[in-house]
């Protein structure tokens, strides 16, 4: 496997590569840093020189050659890095049809209202949806994965839909699964059988279990069943046509971001190259 993560070396984006670093030795996994150089606003109303950019350009590259060989030896594992220029998305966009990676994480400030007002880099990022993005709060530290949630509607899922970094997870992980559905109308089923059934071919050889409930908002409805089954791990599958529809007045994946303190991993319905 193949894992990327994005760095801007602050706080939050140093903690993601850490929770990165800890998936991949234990998936034995590859490692990618990521960092995207802007110029701040300072620099930019200064009209900074040619040689004063070149320094900080300079700057990022020792920062990663120096993460990279830290992190080869303390978890002895496979570390390169890119660096990019101008748009961290478009930049991600780019690399991404022209590497193959199986996994993107990204740290997020979730302490902060205004994300949840103006949205962010991770946030734009799931947005794109061209990828599964492991979005990791800052204030939690990589504790393992034992108990993985995954969320799930069967409208949202497609016939020849595959979990391969989930499965991969669990199984390195030997995480316990559970798969969460929320019931917003009462005249519902308790239980969901034709999701059971479309499932259980797809989670083959993965031990996992079902759970419900009943809330006629689905993102309350999850965190009720994070309080009964409290994952180190929230999965995602948001609707390709859903999202994008309601994405100006904010996705339930978008709320999800910015409000759980659970690492979240997002799930496109399909991989664009």
């Amino acid at each position: 496997m193949i894992i990327l993560v994005a760095t801007d070396f602050s706080p939050a984006a140093n903690n993601a590569v850490d929770y990165a670093a800890h998936l991949a030795q234990t998936t034995d996994s590859e490692l990618i840093l990521f960092n995207v150089f802007k110029l701040n606003i300072h620099a930019s109303n200064s009209l900074a020189s040619t040689s004063s950019i070149d320094n900080l350009i300079r700057k990022s590259e020792n920062e990663l050659i120096r993460q990279s060989r830290d992190l080869q030896e303390s978890h002895k594992i496979k570390v390169s890095w890119e660096l990019k220029k101008d748009d961290t998305i478009g930049s991600l966009k780019q690399y991404m049809k022209t590497h193959w990676v199986d996994l993107v994480v990204m740290g997020i400030e979730s302490n902060l209202i205004e994300y949840k007002l103006f949205g962010n880099t991770t946030t734009s990022a799931i947005h794109l949806m061209q990828f599964p993005l492991l979005v990791v709060p800052n204030e939690i530290p990589f504790a393992g994965i034992n108990k993985i949630m995954l969320a799930c509607d069967l409208s949202y899922l497609k016939e020849d839909f595959e979990l391969g970094v989930l499965k991969q997870l669990t199984r390195c992980f030997k995480s316990q699964l559970q798969v969460f559905h929320v019931f917003t109308h009462r005249t519902e089923k308790q239980r969901d059988e034709e999701l059971e059934r479309f499932l259980e071919g797809v989670l083959h050889g993965i031990d996992h279990t079902y759970g419900y409930a009943y809330n006629h908002k689905v993102g309350d409805g999850i965190r009720e069943g994070l309080d009964q089954f409290p994952a180190d791990l929230l999965v995602m599958i948001p609707h390709k046509l859903r999202f994008f529809e309601y994405l100006l007045k904010g996705s339930k994946t978008d709320r999800m971001t910015v409000r759980t303190r659970t690492p979240l991993l997002v799930i496109p319905n399909e991989r664009v190259m």
